[in-house]
């Protein structure tokens, strides 16, 4: 196999993930990439975990690598070197030359994780109130009949084994105290239960209990059979697992692993989450304060009374209901073919205005919440990757629909250049009251299929958590289903909203739906 060369980015950091043999040939080709990928990099890693040969003229890439680092200022690491590799690094005592990286030694000596900021923020505000379900991510899924269960638990187990997030644990640091994780606990097999219809009903109001958080697993499946009926449930503790990594990440792994043999399907290379986190951390602060100047700047001066609706309670509320879903009636999915615009930038417009109008403002402020997951690499992470970005919009001067979607979709763009810094906006608090949006696709809302062998499996259920630790909070949901239609799912507190102000919320919000499909209109006007 000739050599494969992978590149990544960072920050100041590069990454090259090489795959193959070194030889004479191929250390040409390292040579150039290298050159031309390192410029104004000040660590260079070098992933030499599934290189199986090197020659001397690839000993001699490594020390015209390290020359360029050196004339750079920069640093250079060759990363977890494959036995084969390490023998002839240490006969030719090239160990002395570069900074060597072994697999067992990082694996030893790195066994607390930091949170990631969004994983503390979503752990803290689990904290705020005892028994919280609100992060708590399940659907029960309908299986066709047709479905091998034995097989299909081969599928579930497989994947267990073969992401670390399911060997995810969170506990409290021996050293400093603070809630951190591990990545090295034990994961059970799944079997395939026979359940009487009294078990199952049983069963589903237990996946409804909140987790126990410090050294716990944060998952659960099961693989249920009951007198007429064949079921999956899967479940994730949020600070683990977002929505796109369980629909389009989890779900089609599994279809994979059932339709395919054990040995295709374990030929993809499965990124470590637990290598992401540690990677992330080590950007430098200093490379990151442009950005947290940016978003100190996006948030400033946020009030709840010029940037919420405002506060329509009648008394104390005598149920743990909190969430509410409407249909959109105005639009379909057809809409949206041959526009300049996205659905996400479109709905999310249409929410600004409605927090606008019923705030009676003009200036309105809302995070949107995007995956995470821009490159290859952080495609294939099976793990909470979202980012939730604050985006702000005055509406001081008459521009139309058409300019007024161009200027957030402008916007969203200059945010995203600034994703790494998004630390900051958790870190400080500045985003903990801001009504938040996102668009959710097909089986990641609350209707939708996921594929099965050859069939269709429906999602029947998917729990509102009831037992919230939303507080001073507004979630806006647009759902855009398989069907080509849309509704609205509004998650607030329900310590500051009445159902019926939701209601009002979503009326307006959808007649700001209509208003937006005709590209001339003015936004301002529809603020009057």
């Amino acid at each position: 196999m000739a050599l494969e060369i992978r590149t990544k980015k960072e920050g100041s950091t590069l990454t090259l993930e090489l795959e193959g043999k070194l030889g004479a040939v191929e250390a040409v080709e390292l040579n150039k990439v290298f050159a031309e990928e390192v410029q104004g990099m000040k660590l260079a890693l070098l992933d030499f975990s599934r290189v199986n040969y090197i020659a001397s003229m690839g000993l001699r890439s490594l020390f015209l690598a390290k020359k360029i680092m050196i004339r750079q200022d920069g640093e250079i690491k060759l990363m977890y070197p494959s036995p084969e590799v390490l023998d002839v690094l240490e006969t030719t005592s090239f160990d002395n030359v570069i900074t060597i990286v072994r697999k067992d030694a990082e694996e030893k000596s790195v066994t607390f994780y930091p949170l990631r900021p969004i994983q503390r923020w979503m752990v803290d505000t689990h904290f705020m109130r005892a028994r919280s379900t609100m992060m708590n991510t399940g659907a029960l899924i309908r299986l066709d009949p047709s479905i091998d269960m034995e097989r299909l638990a081969d599928a579930v187990n497989d994947i267990i084994n073969s992401y670390d997030i399911f060997r995810c644990r969170l506990v409290i640091h021996p050293e400093t105290g603070d809630i951190c994780q591990r990545f090295d606990g034990a994961t059970e097999r799944v079997y395939v239960e026979t359940l009487s219809d009294e078990a199952f009903e049983k069963r589903k109001q237990f996946v409804k209990q909140p987790y126990e958080l410090i050294d716990h697993p944060l998952y659960r499946i099961y693989l249920m059979v009951t007198s007429s009926e064949k079921y999956l449930y899967i479940d994730f503790y949020h600070a683990i697992m977002d929505g796109a990594a369980i629909a389009l990440l989890f779900n089609r792994e599994l279809d994979k692993r059932y339709s395919h043999s054990k040995a295709k399907a374990k030929e993809a290379h499965h990124a470590s989450y637990a290598g992401y986190i540690l990677e992330e951390s080590r950007i430098p602060q200093a490379e990151l304060e442009e950005g947290h100047n940016y978003w100190r700047k996006m948030l400033e001066g946020f009030d709840e009374a010029k940037h919420l609706p405002p506060t329509d309670v009648e008394g104390e509320s005598e149920t743990p209901e909190h969430e509410i879903e409407v249909p959109f009636s105005v639009i379909e999915k057809s809409f949206f073919r041959g526009k300049e615009f996205t659905e996400n930038t479109f709905f999310m417009g249409a929410a600004m205005l409605a927090l606008a109008k019923t705030a009676g403002s003009r200036d309105a402020i809302i995070g949107w919440v995007h995956n995470g997951r821009v490159g290859l690499s952080e495609m294939r992470l099976m793990g909470l990757m979202l980012d939730q970005f604050p985006i702000r919009w005055e509406f001081s001067e008459d521009i139309t629909a058409a300019a007024y979607l161009k200027g957030l979709e402008d916007r969203v763009e200059q945010g995203m250049q600034y994703r790494k810094s998004l630390d900051v906006v958790y870190a400080e608090g500045l985003e903990d009251d801001c009504a938040s949006f996102i668009l959710q696709k097909g089986s990641m809302g609350r209707r939708g299929t996921i594929k099965l062998g050859n069939t269709e499996c429906e999602i029947v259920e998917m729990p509102a958590n009831e037992i919230s630790a939303a507080e001073n909070t507004l979630d806006i949901e647009v759902n855009s289903h398989d069907d080509g239609a849309y509704s609205l799912v509004l998650d607030y507190d329900n310590g500051m909203y009445t159902e019926a102000a939701m209601r009002r919320f979503a009326s307006v919000m959808e007649k700001m739906v209509a208003a937006l499909m005709d590209e001339n209109c003015v936004v301002t006007e529809l603020l009057k």
